[in-house]
């Protein structure tokens, strides 16, 4: 006669789903959880790793893009305060635009009248 949690066999009765059975099951699922978590722990642990690494290369490329940055606007302020100067700017006249300084025969002097002249 068959029962559903064991085989009968002549007089002596087999249980398939005997307890120390299910016990090692148990067992070994709780090792495979315990593993498991294990492995998911050092691959969280690996990965947040490689984030901060990568996160530190990138703040090491802003630094040295800030100061190249920097350099590019000293240079900058210096070439704008090297061309306002006037030696520069009559340099340039007299170069490019082929200006000269008037003669004494050439200057007219105006004169600013306050109010209507009669």
């Amino acid at each position: 006669m068959k029962n559903s949690s064991g085989v009968l066999l002549g007089s002596q009765r087999i249980d398939v789903f005997s307890k120390k059975k299910t016990d090692r099951i148990q067992m070994h699922w709780s090792y495979l959880f315990v593993v498991l978590f294990c492995i998911f722990v050092g691959i969280f642990a690996v990965w947040e790793r490689v984030q901060y690494v990568g996160i530190g290369y990138d703040i090491q490329v802003m630094k040295q893009e800030h100061e190249k940055l920097l350099q590019d606007k000293r240079e900058l302020l210096l070439e704008y305060n090297t061309s306002i100067s006037l030696d520069k700017v009559e340099e340039r006249a007299r170069k490019e635009l082929r200006m000269q300084v008037p003669a004494a025969d050439q200057i007219f002097y105006v004169k600013e009248s306050r109010g209507r002249q009669r």
